[in-house]
């Protein structure tokens, strides 16, 4: 087949998450021998080029963010791009990762006026909410129920104030029972939380990783060890900007706890961000700041060895986190991970098997299995092993390529 991949952005210029997925999967349709192409967004002059045999078009998209909630449902001068790229690529099918911070939901329906079937690949809940998903959050797991999920009347209004499109919802939900020909989440959380908004998603496709670009060598791992002061001192990785929805005053409340007992104790945090942008220079967490160590951002070998540098992995979010891609590159390493009850994290990490799952609000238990898997390495290695068996069964790319590509046939097919 000839699949057009959509994504808002791809890396390496944006490599949080969701971009990350989106270029994943069309490496691993293009390894089952797809013909695959790209089309992304840039606030830049666009362009095109080859990446890793990909061809790759990068249109001009950019607006206020201000008037975001209209232009994420159609900007001429994008649709006008949109269009081109159609006529040009003449794909058998598009796999739609992300439309609504460059490409528009108006790309699903270009797509259909030409009859070019779509599948959209969903992994957040912006197509409900104009932001995080935590309105259902609270320190007791008992409110986390599928009828929590279901917005508020008005919240997004209040979310949003004067950005609110009162068409906005409307009109996606139109375009995606009109114009997509499936739907699919990446995980059942995130199905869960669109269906009870009035978006039902049939299907869930859980990403995957590929083991080949998680190896680092003994050296890597002495190297970084190293040069981050790390040699001999328990670690704990976080990795990614700390930040009120990812846990960050949960996951330093646990490090004080842990402190008392493991005084040597070191939280790696795997970010660009400095410690004053991430609010850790602030008064109430002066004492923590001789246990945390911020590694910059690294890639390949490096950022592989620094997960192996790791006896547990945390992902403590408070919000809706659909399926954090930290917790799949933590089991193709080995690591134990200690990861929050909210969200897709329980349908990968296995509690007391492949790690914990803990209600990050509760700092003592948070930290108690953290200080579980510091000081029991054997235990520790015991869950790792078994969180990679589980990666082998369920998260390895080129089988959740293969899932994705039979979708994307089945779409092909029925449009037909």
């Amino acid at each position: 087949m000839k699949i057009l991949v959509l994504s808002d952005r791809i890396p390496p210029e944006n490599a949080g998450g969701a971009e990350k997925v989106a270029w994943s999967f069309a490496l691993g349709l293009r390894d089952l021998g797809h013909d695959v192409h790209i089309l992304s967004g840039t606030s830049g002059n666009p362009f095109g080029e080859t990446r890793d045999g990909i061809p790759t078009t990068h249109i001009h998209a950019r607006w206020p963010v201000r008037t975001h909630a209209y232009f994420t449902l159609y900007h001429p001068g994008v649709a006008k791009q949109v269009a081109k790229v159609y006529e040009q690529v003449r794909p058998d099918v598009i796999a739609a990762f992300n439309v609504h911070n460059a490409l528009t939901y108006h790309s699903l329906t270009l797509a259909h006026r030409r009859r070019i079937p779509s599948l959209a690949y969903f992994q957040d809940v912006m197509s409900v909410a104009y932001g995080k998903l935590t309105h259902f959050v609270s320190p007791s797991p008992d409110t986390y129920t599928a009828d929590a999920m279901r917005l508020p009347r008005f919240y997004n209004l209040r979310f949003a104030r004067f950005r609110y499109n009162p068409f906005r919802n409307p009109r996606i939900r139109h375009v995606l029972k009109q114009h997509a020909t499936t739907l699919v989440a990446t995980s059942k959380a995130l199905q869960t939380a669109l269906t009870v908004n009035g978006i039902p998603v049939p299907r869930v496709i859980y990403p995957g990783i590929a083991e080949a670009r998680w190896q680092a060598g003994p050296d890597d791992l002495q190297r970084l060890k190293s040069r981050l002061g790390l040699a001999g001192k328990p670690v704990i990785v976080f990795a990614g900007r700390l930040s009120i929805h990812k846990g960050s005053v949960q996951v330093l409340n646990a490090l004080r706890r842990v402190r008392e007992k493991i005084p040597e104790v070191r939280l790696l945090l795997l970010t660009r961000s400095t410690l004053e942008q991430q609010g850790v220079m602030k008064p109430e967490f002066a004492d923590l700041q001789s246990n945390i160590v911020t590694g910059g951002w690294l890639e390949g070998a490096e950022l592989a060895a620094a997960y192996r540098a790791a006896d547990v992995i945390t992902t403590p979010s408070v919000c809706l986190d659909s399926m954090s891609g930290i917790n799949l590159e933590a089991m193709v390493c080995r690591k134990p991970v200690v990861t929050s009850y909210l969200g897709g994290s329980p349908e990968a990490v296995i509690d007391g098997v492949t790690g914990y799952v803990v209600n990050p609000f509760d700092s003592e238990a948070y930290a108690d299995r953290l200080m579980r898997l510091l000081n029991d390495r054997e235990h520790a290695q015991t869950l790792g092993e078994a969180g990679y068996q589980r990666y082998k069964a369920h998260f390895v790319l080129n089988d959740r390529a293969a899932e994705l590509a039979d979708h994307l046939a089945e779409a092909v097919a029925g449009r037909r």
